[in-house]
C-alpha cells in the first residue's frame, strides 16, 4: 500500500488511489481468510458476507444480502443469536461459543465475535459478526473436561486416600477417603507438608520423606511403601502406599500421586502369622524351627569373630505327675509359669525356645566361658527348685539341665542340640 501524502501537499489523485488500495487490500483479505464474517443492520438484516460466511451455508454471498439473521439461521438458531446482537447494537462487543447447523453437515461449534460498527458520530450503525469454526477444539475439550470431571468423582469416591503433592512437597489436592482416615479436611490440609500435619509415625517418618523425595527429585517415577501413619488424635494405622510422579512433556516433575489403602488388618494378621511361624502358642517361647535359625546364625558369628557359644536343655522333673494329677489347665499353666521364670532367670539369653512337651533350649550366643555357662546352669537349677504358686497349688518341681559348647561339642544346630540332649539325660539318670 502506497502512504498518505504529506498534509502540506494535497493530491486528490493521490488520496483516491491510496483509498483503492485500501478497498482491495480489504476485499483480498475477507475473501481469503478462513474466518466467517458478516455485517448486520440495525434491524438484524444482512448488510454484506464473505466467501466462506456464504460457503458455510453452500450458496454465494449474494443469496444471504438483503435477508434477515432469522431467514439465515433459522427461528430456533436465531432465538439464541438475536439477544446478542442487540447487545452488540448497543454498544457491548460479545463473545460466545454456540451450535449452528451447517446445511448438510448438522450442528457445528462456532466461536463468534460481534463488534459495534459506529459512524464518526459515534453512532452504532450495526454488527460484524466474526465466526470461526471450533467444532473439533470444542468436542476435544468437552471430551476432556468429560474425562476430568470423571476423574474427579472416582478420586472424591475412591475407596484410596488420594493425595496429590506439589514440586515443593505439600498437598494439593486431598479426597473423601483422605479425609475419613486421617480426619484432616482438604481446607486444613492444602499447602502443608506431611511433617506439618504429623501424618507418619516418627520411626518411618525417614523412610516415607525419601520414598516422596525420590519422586519429587525425578529419581524415580513410581513406587510402593507401607508406613505407619498417623490419624489427627494420634492413633496409628499401617497404610500401603502407590505413588506417581506427574512428568510435563519436558520430563520435568511437577508433583506427587499418592494412592493409599488402610492395611492395618493386613499387616496385623501378618505380624500375627510371623509370630506363630517363630513362636510357641502356649508359652510365647521361640520354636524349634526359630531357635535352629538363631543358632546357625550364632555360629556364623562365631566363626567369624572365633567366639563361644553354649546351649542348655531343660527338662521340667515331675512335670508329668502334676500334669495327670490337676489335669492339662493346670499343666499348661505351669508352663506358662516355668517359661517366664527361665526368661527372668537368663535375661541375657539370645533365645528361649520350647522344643517338647515340657522341654526348653536357652541359647547363649555370647558364652564367655565353661565356667560362666556352667554357674548360670546351677543358678537356673536352682531357681526351679522354688516353688511355683498356680492358681491355689503349690507345686514343687526341678529341672534337669544339660550343657553344650562351641566349638567343643560340635559346629552344627543339629550337633549342639544332640549333645544338649544327651547332656540332659545323663544328669536326669544320674539323680
Amino acid at each position: 500500500m502506497r502512504s498518505l501524502p504529506s498534509p502540506a501537499v494535497v493530491d486528490p489523485v493521490a488520496i483516491a488511489g491510496t483509498f483503492a488500495d485500501a478497498a482491495a487490500l480489504a476485499h483480498g483479505l475477507t475473501t481469503s481468510t478462513g474466518v466467517m464474517m458478516a455485517f448486520f443492520d440495525r434491524t438484524h438484516r444482512v448488510g454484506w458476507v464473505n466467501a466462506r460466511y456464504a460457503e458455510w451455508f453452500g450458496v454465494r454471498p449474494e443469496a444471504l444480502v438483503g435477508r434477515t439473521v432469522a431467514e439465515v439461521y433459522g427461528d430456533s438458531a436465531y432465538a439464541l443469536a438475536a439477544p446478542r446482537i442487540d447487545m452488540a447494537l448497543a454498544g457491548q462487543p460479545m463473545r460466545y461459543e454456540r451450535l449452528l447447523d451447517r446445511p448438510g453437515d448438522g450442528p457445528r461449534w462456532i466461536s463468534v465475535s460481534l463488534h459495534p460498527h459506529r459512524d464518526t458520530d459515534g453512532r452504532v450503525l450495526g454488527v460484524f459478526a466474526c465466526s470461526v469454526e471450533v467444532d473439533e477444539l470444542r468436542r476435544t475439550r468437552d471430551a476432556l473436561d468429560r474425562s476430568l470431571q470423571e476423574i474427579a468423582i472416582y478420586l472424591e469416591n475412591s475407596p484410596l486416600a488420594v493425595v496429590e503433592w506439589d514440586r515443593a512437597g505439600r498437598v494439593r489436592r486431598w479426597g473423601g477417603q483422605a479425609e475419613r482416615m486421617f480426619g484432616w479436611s482438604a481446607a486444613e490440609t492444602t499447602g502443608r507438608s506431611a511433617d506439618e500435619l504429623s501424618l507418619v509415625h516418627p520411626d518411618g517418618r525417614s523412610a516415607a520423606d525419601a520414598s516422596l523425595q525420590a519422586l519429587l527429585d525425578g529419581r524415580e517415577l513410581r513406587n510402593r511403601m507401607v508406613c505407619r501413619n498417623l490419624m489427627r488424635d494420634g492413633q496409628a494405622f499401617h497404610c500401603e502406599w502407590f505413588q506417581s510422579a506427574f512428568v510435563d512433556s519436558t520430563g520435568s516433575t511437577q508433583g506427587v500421586l499418592s494412592l493409599g489403602q488402610d492395611v492395618n488388618a493386613r499387616v496385623e494378621a501378618e505380624e500375627q502369622l510371623r509370630h506363630a511361624a517363630n513362636h510357641d502358642a502356649l508359652t510365647g517361647c521361640h520354636n524349634r524351627w526359630h531357635l535352629v535359625q538363631r543358632i546357625e546364625r550364632a555360629l556364623n558369628r562365631a566363626r567369624c569373630e572365633g567366639s563361644r557359644l553354649a546351649l542348655l536343655y531343660f527338662d521340667l522333673d515331675r512335670f508329668k505327675p502334676v500334669n495327670d494329677r490337676h489335669g492339662h489347665a493346670t499343666g499348661d499353666a505351669l508352663l506358662r509359669a516355668a517359661a517366664l521364670r527361665l526368661r527372668a532367670a537368663a535375661p541375657e539369653a539370645d533365645c528361649i525356645a520350647r522344643v517338647g512337651g515340657d522341654e526348653f533350649v536357652v541359647l547363649l550366643a555370647d558364652d564367655r566361658s565353661p565356667a560362666a555357662a556352667e554357674a548360670l546352669r546351677a543358678a537356673m537349677a536352682q531357681r526351679f527348685r522354688e516353688p511355683f504358686e498356680i492358681g491355689t497349688l503349690r507345686l514343687e518341681i526341678s529341672a534337669s539341665i544339660g550343657i553344650a559348647h562351641h566349638p567343643e561339642h560340635g559346629d552344627s544346630p543339629d550337633a549342639l542340640l544332640r549333645e544338649a540332649d544327651d547332656s540332659m539325660y545323663r544328669e536326669k539318670n544320674a539323680r
